[in-house]
């Protein structure tokens, strides 16, 4: 999963919670470049274990909701990925 979204291409990191949350993806390019940020930011942190269940979960719903156009349910999804991330 986290191989495909990597694929998806990079973009500048929101680096708030609010930020992404204000900041819905307009169209599917960006959302998923979104989704390929976070899930490098999450990589680089080094979450424990117990966490990547959720991560990939959380990344697999974002992808999806990237894929339907729901970019604001996108937008929610990366606020939990970001709150997954800063919580380690």
């Amino acid at each position: 999963m986290l191989n495909r979204i990597i694929l998806a291409g990079a973009a500048a990191l929101l680096t708030s919670a609010s930020a992404l949350a204000q900041n819905a993806a307009a169209n599917v390019d960006d959302c998923l470049k979104q989704a390929f940020e976070l899930a490098q930011t999450a990589e680089e942190n080094n979450l424990p274990d117990a966490s990547l269940d959720q991560l990939e979960a959380l990344l697999t719903r974002m992808e999806a909701n990237c894929d339907s156009n729901n970019f604001a349910e996108a937008a929610n999804d990366a606020v939990e990925i970001r709150q997954l991330i800063d919580a380690k």
